[in-house]
């Protein structure tokens, strides 16, 4: 069981996704994507039968402790719901989860993750860590990868920059997993959890107006949901280095809608408490189901 009021290391994050594929085989299943820096493992959750996927990632920086929990409580939940076929919040689970799938990547930086939980003495490669050392980071707020790289401005887009001479578009091997999966699997949409603001972004300016409409009217449901507020058009780019990140891609690469929501109030403060969790999670709990919900009544219309 996934406890809410508890904060999870890495390993039992990894621990709990074992359990949760023993206890639901029928319907889950994980998979690892890819590898990081310090070799850690990149796990993906498939929850669902339908061919086409519904991706939802968090931990993309190390120091959003929250999110990753939080998708393992959705992953047990919706699973619970589907095999007990009950509805859920008004969601018919089954039915839902009988056409799509949700593919869960609960921590994308799980060297980052580590790193702000524990410091930078968890990082085994020698060299990697030195290099951290000698930077003197404030470990409990490191958004990055052991490499120093922030992932979410690292994704070959319109709106990437590069920052350090060691850095190309998806140099990462955190990247690369990511883009991979999304290359690999079709998919109806993308979801990325952050902290903070208690936001739902929705608007990307390399694409095109119709596309943006249509992200609009999903971000208005999910804020229904959610309760949070949708960021204005200029909020896209805090600053000139804001881009590259992972929705920039997906939106531009693939082409369906890309939803960015951060968790948690603007002011709270890094490292998050856990205590943030059962809240939050009530907040979100339903994000991904009625981003399925609508893909499948746009479905319907369309075949009408």
């Amino acid at each position: 069981m996934i406890i809410l009021e508890e904060r999870y290391s890495y390993e039992r994050i990894c621990k709990e996704m074992e359990a949760l594929k023993q206890q639901f085989g029928e319907i889950l299943s994980c998979k690892v994507i890819g590898y990081s820096h310090d070799e850690r493992e990149i796990r993906m959750i498939k929850l669902g039968l339908g061919d086409e996927v519904l991706f939802c990632t968090a931990g993309v920086h190390g120091r959003e402790s929250i999110n990753p929990i939080i998708l393992l409580k959705m992953v047990e939940e919706y699973a619970e719901a589907y095999t007990d076929e009950a509805m859920l919040a008004g969601y018919d689970v089954f039915a839902l989860l009988q056409k799509y799938s949700i593919f869960f990547i609960p921590v994308v930086n799980p060297d980052g993750y580590c790193i702000a939980l524990e410091g930078v003495q968890v990082i085994r490669n020698p060299k990697l860590r030195q290099a951290l050392r000698i930077r003197r980071i404030d470990y409990k707020n490191w958004k990055c990868n052991a490499r120093g790289i922030d992932i979410n401005r690292n994704f070959p887009c319109k709106s990437y920059i590069k920052r350090f001479y060691d850095e190309e578009p998806a140099s990462e091997r955190e990247t690369q997993a990511l883009i991979h999966v999304f290359q690999t699997y079709p998919s109806v949409g993308y979801v990325d959890f952050h902290s903070r603001g208690k936001m739902i972004y929705y608007y990307r300016s390399a694409m095109p107006g119709v596309y943006n409409r249509q992200n609009y009217y999903l971000a208005r449901r999910l804020q229904e949901v959610s309760n949070y507020r949708l960021g204005q058009r200029e909020e896209e780019f805090s600053s000139a280095y804001s881009g590259g990140n992972s929705v920039h891609y997906y939106s531009e690469a693939i082409g369906g809608p890309a939803i960015t929501v951060e968790t948690v109030e603007e002011d709270a403060n890094f490292p998050l408490k856990e205590e943030y969790q059962t809240d939050t999670y009530q907040e979100i709990r339903c994000i991904p189901l009625e981003i399925i919900k609508q893909t499948m009544q746009f479905a319907d219309i369309k075949k009408a």
